[in-house]
């Protein structure tokens, strides 16, 4: 065990980074799974909608097949038409295609930081690289500041759903990457 008060300093700042990044990957990465799921959610509804016009226009083509005269049968193609729309409009509006990318994206480069901090005692297992070890913990102290800077902010609103859908779960952990947790 290594004594000296600036190599303690030094461990105690990549500690923080480490818990920093691996907190800040965590919850992006489980917002980038909900936002992925909401979008596939919504292709699908479309998708469905679509399917359902087009078998019902060419259901209309067969003579007979479906009674001309019901107020319910020449409404539904219209009705579908406008949900199918409303659908797409949502889609536009709250853009979940392009958050999940986001937070999957600030997810990844929080992992490969979190991962350079995991091992910097392989990098600087004593005194003799002391200043190198100083200069490397605050360059990882900048790509922190950075990546910080420049990733999706977590409201309390998010932290909220953060936590119920690592509730809904059982509290495991539902990011990727989650393995390399278990070697602690």
């Amino acid at each position: 065990m290594n004594t000296d008060p600036l190599y303690k300093q030094i461990e105690d700042e990549f500690r923080r980074h480490l818990e920093d990044c691996h907190d800040s990957k965590q919850a992006h990465f489980d917002l980038a799974d909900y936002y992925y799921e909401k979008a596939n959610m919504l292709y699908y509804l479309q998708s469905f909608g679509l399917t359902v016009i087009t078998a019902w226009l060419l259901s209309t083509q067969f003579e007979g097949f479906l009674p001309k005269d019901n107020s319910i049968v020449r409404a539904t193609p219209t009705v579908l038409a406008i949900i199918v729309s409303v659908l797409t409009i949502v889609e536009h509006v709250f853009r979940f295609k392009d958050k999940a990318v986001t937070h999957e994206q600030a997810a990844k480069r929080y992992h490969t930081l979190w991962r350079s901090c995991k091992n910097w005692k392989t990098d600087f297992p004593n005194n003799s690289t002391l200043e190198q070890a100083r200069l490397i913990v605050q360059n990882y102290r900048e790509q922190l500041n950075d990546i910080n800077r420049d990733a999706p902010h977590l409201s309390s609103v998010l932290w909220r759903k953060i936590n119920k859908m690592r509730t809904k779960f059982g509290n495991k952990d539902v990011s990727k990457y989650s393995f390399e947790e278990e070697e602690k």
